[in-house]
């Protein structure tokens, strides 16, 4: 039979000692998810108030339909040919991504 010499070295923290640690490391987790959260909120905040800025801009513009814009148009007509050419479809489309669950 083997014989081990392993001694198991000795931790010496007393009760009031672990609760105290154990304490910090709960405030420190604890302020952790509270910062965390706080930004969440912010950015959701953030994101509402800019929606909100970008209907207010839409409703007090005189023009409001993209086909309308004669600025539009003439980018259409000197840069891009028409609206469905490849190349307008390259430069100005995007593709769509929801974003409704970060509101």
């Amino acid at each position: 039979m083997a014989h081990y010499d392993y001694i198991e070295k000795a931790v010496k923290v007393s009760r009031r000692e672990f609760i105290g640690l154990a304490g910090v490391a709960g405030a420190i987790l604890w302020t952790g998810a509270y910062v965390a959260t706080d930004l969440v909120q912010d950015r959701n905040k953030y994101i509402k108030l800019r929606a909100q800025g970008i209907y207010k801009d839409d409703e007090k513009a005189k023009i409001r339909q993209s086909h309308n814009n004669q600025a539009l148009t003439d980018v259409y007509t000197k840069f891009a040919q028409n609206p469905l050419s490849h190349l307008a479809e390259d430069l100005f489309h995007t593709k769509y991504i929801d974003r409704t669950k970060l509101v």
